[in-house]
């Protein structure tokens, strides 16, 4: 039980009763070490508002963090941001763990528009943005994400491209990797209606400076073939999974689709043969299409695929799909040990939810220290399926248990706004005219998009980056999760006392809406450390002034509004907002960080007097001096 001791045994009874005496000792330890280690558990930061760049909806999410430095996070998204309400990619930069964030556009994209955003870090820190617009754009930033090189076209005609960097201390580390699905030379699909595609892959060993490639992996048989996330083992093989879909466009009865993988040991230079994964049902194309387009949220992803990069269970190869299950999606997990040879028999994360809800969206990453962490999309609590939250369970022992899960999101995502309603256009030229083909958010992504993403920084954390419904538009958020084990015991809490943080705390904003009917100011609020100090809760802030002390001196008239929703209840001076678990599951609102935004509700005098002013005192606690 307790493994063997460097003990050099001698004959004798006092040799045997040191022994005991010692055996007892570290029995005696680790219990008492057991009785003070908490317990797995899903530590959940604050919801953060990554986008800020208009009611426009945003859908299909990638994230990536800097190996080098895991505070500097990389994101990207669809974005109907066009002038003309179209399509384009956008990154979304942030240098302080999540807590804020700058968008990036780039020439091509707002020019041309665009799809099928990947991100990613090179072993030394290089970003990479990676997008089809008019042809498979990469990009490379040398500072994080704050600028940007001119874009590299590696190829004009694909669509569903994948990136991964080889992170490892392989003979291929820092090669960079990118998938493209493509039809085979001198196909005439439009024509026959005959599918030839096939999955290719280029290589940089320079950074991303320079590509070698298309070279191609496999290709299908009058199916689609699509690369799902691309994994790289310790060693240094690149793991290339791929999906293999019907011909829907004459297979209307097929019901399947086919996880399959290949291995490259040299580089990416030669690949194996397709071996099979898993057959997923979906439900056949007739299925989906309704579904698509019937008003539900919940729609059918591809799988999802992690690899331990070293932690407890080094090379084990997750996957993560959801089974369709009386018109229901059920989120299932299975895992290899033998790099794909053979997979565990899938089996649910969630058994427990109830029949109506629908699991869908999938993503999972794997963290240093061997933790598996998956996250999904839940429409628990809604039978009609029109909304969801964001759910995310953890495993520390392989995939073979999980933790109950934890619920991410800090409000419902109702994504039936205008927002995300509102078409726009794709112009093109095709066969002798001028077309236009139009999408909404909706239409076109009414799961938020073909994909989401997560990451796991080198300091264990997970964030994941999903669109979010709340407002009614598809906006980008992110949280910062711990999965707290064994091996990482809370730190216990300092002495505190209650304080002013005036000094120390200021007021964020998320987006403010008016509603002219109610004649209601809308304001989310974030309060934000901009102290060098950790704070604790509870905070309070409370509404000390409505006007400016200069305009009562000058007597000057002015419109005050009424405060509808103060927890005290009061409407005025006086009036307190509770924030008291604006830290989701934190315990201490650490510097540079904020909290999740708690609705201020305001009445203005009239549509045309939303001009106010508000002053506040915020009070929490502090560490008192000289505690640790």
């Amino acid at each position: 039980m307790f493994g063997h001791f460097p003990l050099a045994l001698r004959s004798g009874v006092g040799a045997n009763r040191r022994l005991l005496i010692g055996v007892f000792a570290v029995a005696c330890a680790l219990a008492a070490a057991g009785a003070e280690t908490p317990s797995p558990r899903i530590v959940v930061g604050p919801n953060i508002l990554v986008s800020r760049d208009g009611d426009i909806a945003h859908c299909e999410t990638m994230i990536a963090a800097n190996p080098t430095d895991p505070k500097n996070l990389l994101g990207g998204s669809i974005v109907m941001v066009r002038p003309d309400g179209g399509s384009a990619n956008k990154a979304y930069v942030s240098f302080d763990g999540g807590s804020t964030w700058t968008d990036v556009s780039f020439p091509e994209e707002m020019e041309h528009g665009g799809g099928d955003p990947q991100v990613g870090f090179g072993i030394t820190g290089t970003a990479y943005f990676v997008g089809l617009s008019n042809g498979m754009n990469f990009y490379r930033s040398e500072d994080g994400g704050k600028t940007w090189s001119k874009a590299l076209c590696l190829s004009r005609n694909g669509d569903h491209e994948m990136l991964v960097t080889d992170h490892t201390f392989g003979p291929f580390a820092g090669r960079v990797y990118l998938t493209d699905e493509t039809d085979v030379p001198g196909s005439k699909e439009m024509e026959d209606l005959q599918m030839r595609r096939r999955v290719v892959l280029f290589r940089s060993s320079d950074d991303g400076r320079s590509f070698i490639g298309p070279v191609e992996v496999a290709r299908g048989n009058n199916t689609g073939l699509a690369a799902q996330n691309l994994l790289v083992l310790s060693d240094g093989t690149l793991f290339i999974p791929m999906l293999e879909y019907p011909n829907y466009a004459i297979d209307k009865e097929a019901s399947t689709w086919k996880a399959v993988f290949s291995l490259s040991t040299d580089g990416g230079v030669t690949f194996s043969s397709p071996r099979r994964i898993a057959e997923i049902p979906f439900g056949g194309v007739k299925a989906m299409r309704k579904s698509q387009g019937s008003g539900r949220v919940d729609q059918m992803a591809g799988p999802v695929f992690a690899v331990d990069p070293g932690g407890k269970f080094r090379d084990r190869i997750y996957a993560a799909w959801t089974d369709l299950e009386n018109d229901r999606y059920r989120l299932v997990l299975s895992w290899s040990g033998d790099r794909g040879a053979t997979w565990s028999k899938p089996k649910p994360l969630d058994p427990g939810v109830p029949a109506y809800a629908s699991q869908f969206q999938p993503m999972i990453a794997v963290n240093p220290d061997g933790v598996l962490g998956v996250y999904w999309y839940d429409t628990e609590g809604f039978p009609s399926r029109d909304r969801f939250e964001i759910s995310f369970t953890a495993s520390v022992d392989g995939g073979e248990t999980f933790l109950a899960k934890a619920r991410v999101s800090s409000a419902t995502s109702n994504p039936f706004g205008s927002g995300n309603l509102r078409p726009g256009p794709f112009v093109s030229q095709d066969r002798g005219l001028v077309t236009a083909s139009f999408v909404s958010g909706m239409s076109r992504w009414p799961n938020g998009g073909d994909y989401i993403g997560m990451t796991a920084g080198t300091d264990g954390i997970f964030h994941p980056f999903w669109t979010d419904g709340r407002s009614g538009t598809y906006q980008l958020y992110t949280s910062a999760i711990r999965v707290r084990t064994d091996s990482q015991p809370a730190t216990p809490a300092p002495e505190k006392v209650a304080a002013s943080l005036s000094d120390k705390v200021t007021l964020v904003f998320d987006p403010i809406q008016y509603d002219r009917e109610t004649q209601e100011v809308l304001l989310p609020v974030r309060l934000k450390n901009v102290s060098k100090e950790t704070l604790y809760p509870p905070f309070k802030v409370e509404i000390k002034e409505l006007v400016h002390p200069y305009s009562v001196k000058a007597h000057e008239e002015v419109d005050v509004p009424t405060i509808l929703n103060a927890t005290n209840g009061k409407t005025g001076v006086g009036a307190t907002f509770d924030y008291s678990k604006a830290l989701h599951d934190l315990e201490s609102l650490e510097p540079e960080a904020v909290t999740d935004a708690i609705l201020w509700r305001f009445k203005a005098a009239s549509p045309v007097k939303t001009s106010f002013h508000v002053g506040t005192e915020i009070t929490g606690f502090v560490a008192k001096k000289g505690a640790e």
